[in-house]
């Protein structure tokens, strides 16, 4: 199936059996991993930098009078001019963050990655050298212990990112060791030996939360790719399902869910279109002289050249057998289905190779057109089988449009010939029967038989019209005086008595 071909097509569905090469999942599941990276970081990079900006704006009011130009304005203005840069684009990559490519995402991820650490470190520098003039040894160490806890804080909102969050506490606990090592008091010695082992303890706890972080998302690309691999399934069983297996066409299904929905679109937008049935003509003598598989090569070549006919316009399915169908948008007139029906012949004109012959064949076109024939699926295909039916009557290539005028001349044509179709496998006379109630008591007293001719071209046809074939069978006919005018034809089985036909 084609996917120009029809509203329904089975080419959107995934092919079955198709397998991906073995790195292409631990790609995808890194392509993934990358995504959620990007998403944690437009969640928590505002509050990273949000961080930096108050504990460098604290560090320079509590250092003012203290610091020098390197420390008390240049390294401030950069964090801040940073930061607040940074502040502004994560807020703003929030509102698009579902929609942002792969590689926006990898580049703003590794951007991170090393913008964080440079920040903890130049934080760290900062608060050592604009405290190490205090005279007050716990105020100097209070203020670098407050600065690490700020870094750490700002390190667990990267715990995304993996070992760049540890390498953010890493560089912003050493300038704050040495800070702590060069003062030579007990107090900060001590400090410096617990900062280092508080470190490292961070340090693995950021890489444990990373890798719960790195499961969390594996298992659902798992999950993802569980239902990604059942939905293929399902679309690969519907592609078999509304696929014809000769001709990769829509097969009848198929056909008969296109026309519903062409039909719920038509009502909605008055869009008319064109119901079309086509029947080869001469293709079994092809089956038997040339075999089988070469008429299925034909089938195959009918199809590609009605799929190409109805590109863009409509589409074509298989109906079975050497029957096809087409939906063709747009034609809404006797004259414009005439034409199609023209353009369909002109398919055949070029001969079919097959196994190096040239096999000619032509094709009956048979018509029903939306709204002006029907407006249920079922009637639209009877109708265009009505008018297929008189279209293979007309001769080898004949083309018909079903119309009401058309049905009556036909069945009144019928009636003089009816009898040899009786026993047609397409036509049969049928038996409905009627209860008899009686006029005194109110009570079913009998049944009476009602026939009635089913045609599965023409529909159901009035037994005015099939009685004058049944008296030539030997049916005796009379007439009730009491009736007015023509009733349904009543067989009984005593004595097979046609009622009721006009005189």
């Amino acid at each position: 199936m084609r996917m120009a071909d029809s509203d329904v097509s089975p080419d959107g569905f995934a092919s079955c059996g198709a397998t991906l090469p073995p790195e292409a999942p631990e790609a995808e599941f890194k392509s993934a991993l990358m995504r959620e990276q990007y998403r944690s970081l437009a969640r928590l990079g505002p509050y990273v930098h949000g961080v930096v900006i108050l504990a460098t704006v604290a560090l320079c009011g509590a250092t003012a009078r203290t610091s020098s130009l390197l420390d008390g304005i240049v390294l401030p203005a950069a964090l801040l001019a940073v930061s607040m840069f940074r502040l502004i684009s994560w807020l703003k990559a929030r509102a698009g963050v579902e929609r942002v490519t792969l590689d926006v995402a990898r580049r703003e991820v590794g951007g991170a990655s090393v913008l964080g650490p440079m920040l903890a470190f130049a934080l760290s520098v900062m608060a050592a050298v604009s405290t190490s003039r205090g005279d007050n040894v716990v105020e100097f160490a209070l203020a670098l212990v407050a600065v690490w806890v700020a870094v750490t804080a700002c390190a667990f909102c990267l715990n995304a990112l993996g070992s760049a969050a540890g390498v953010a506490v890493a560089a912003a606990t050493a300038p704050l060791i040495i800070a702590f090592s060069t003062r030579g008091a007990d107090l900060t010695l001590w400090l410096a030996a617990l900062l280092t082992v508080a470190a490292c303890f961070v340090i693995r706890m950021l890489g444990e939360n990373f890798r719960m972080f790195a499961e969390i998302v594996r298992s659902r690309f798992a999950i993802a790719e569980k239902q990604r691999a059942a939905e293929d399934a399902r679309q690969a069983a519907m592609t078999i399902a509304l696929t014809d297996d000769l001709t990769a066409l829509p097969n009848r299904r198929c056909f008969q869910g296109q026309l519903a929905e062409r039909i719920r679109t038509g009502t909605e937008t008055a869009r008319p279109f064109a119901v079309g049935l086509i029947d080869l003509d001469g293709f079994k003598p092809i089956n038997d002289i040339h075999g089988h598989p070469a008429g299925d090569d034909i089938l195959r070549q009918v199809a590609v050249r009605l799929a190409r006919a109805m590109e863009g316009r409509g589409s074509a399915a298989r109906m079975g057998g050497d029957e096809f169908a087409i939906l063709c948008d747009g034609i809404g007139a006797r004259d414009e289905a005439i034409a199609l029906g023209d353009e369909i012949q002109a398919i055949f004109a070029t001969p079919f190779a097959v196994d190096g012959l040239d096999v000619a064949l032509t094709g009956a076109c048979g018509f029903a057109l939306f709204p002006a024939c029907a407006h249920e699926p079922d009637e639209l295909v009877r109708l265009a089988d009505a008018a297929l039916y008189r279209a293979k009557a007309i001769g080898r290539g004949g083309v018909a449009v079903f119309d009401r005028k058309a049905k009556s001349d036909a069945v009144g044509r019928a009636a003089p010939v009816v009898a040899p179709r009786l026993a047609a496998a397409d036509s049969k006379v049928g038996v409905v029967f009627q209860p008899i109630v009686a006029l005194t008591t109110g009570r079913i007293s009998g049944f009476e038989s009602l026939a009635r001719w089913n045609h599965s071209a023409l529909g159901q046809i009035a037994p005015s019209a099939f009685i004058p074939a049944a008296e030539r069978i030997g049916a005796r006919v009379r007439r009730r005086p009491s009736d007015d005018g023509p009733c349904p034809a009543r067989f009984h089985a005593s004595n097979w008595t046609s009622l009721d036909r006009p005189a």
